[in-house]
């Protein structure tokens, strides 16, 4: 086995365990999908703050307007919008 099939599986492994994991909330009428990603602490022992996710269907993050996403999904957590496209 050749390093860079050794440094592929290591980054494989990595990525597999180092995700966040998501948590599926639910889908709107336009299809958007929207996740939740609790609190919790990395690798190196820092606390990530709660994530509330938008994932879009037909839209880039610049076509949302004010009012798109719902009041409730605002409430001063960090929201990240992203794109399916």
């Amino acid at each position: 086995m050749g390093w860079l099939t050794r440094w592929r599986v290591w980054c494989a492994v990595w990525s597999a365990l180092s995700r966040e994991v998501r948590e599926h909330v639910g889908t709107d009428h336009l299809g958007n999908k929207y996740h939740y990603v609790a609190e919790y602490k990395n690798w190196r022992g820092q606390t990530i703050r709660e994530k509330r996710i938008v994932e879009t269907t037909n839209r880039r993050e610049v076509d949302y307007e004010a009012g798109d996403i719902p009041t409730e999904w605002e409430t001063g957590n960090k929201i990240v919008i992203v794109s399916s496209n």
